[in-house]
């Protein structure tokens, strides 16, 4: 099998697992399980997942992924927009929560 490709987290890694199982493209995730592991510092060698195809596989899933990751760079750069009710959750979630810290002490 040859690398092809490192997702930037672990959502683009699904959402490029979704699409190549859905092309019927074997794969492999180098480091899938060791690699969720941060437990230590963090070495992109021992701790980085890189997504794996066998040698006739390769140009398909590159094709595949670049356009996920093309899709990816067309946003504009900006931070997301959140609607009216995800702001209000947000909110109520801080004044909620800010009040019960644990391990935070009152004078």
């Amino acid at each position: 099998m040859i690398k092809i490709y490192s997702p930037k987290d672990e959502l683009q890694l699904a959402m490029i697992r979704g699409l190549l199982d859905s092309e019927g493209i074997q794969y492999f995730v180098l480091n899938d399980n060791f690699g969720s592991m941060r437990v230590g510092p963090q070495i992109d060698l021992l701790n980085k997942k890189t997504i794996m195809v066998a040698p006739e596989d390769a140009e398909r899933a590159k094709e595949i992924i670049s356009s996920l990751v093309e899709s990816d760079l067309q946003d504009d750069g900006k931070p997301g927009h959140y609607a009216i009710g995800q702001k209000f959750r947000m909110v109520i979630e801080a004044m909620l929560f800010g009040w019960f810290v644990p391990g935070r002490k009152r004078k």
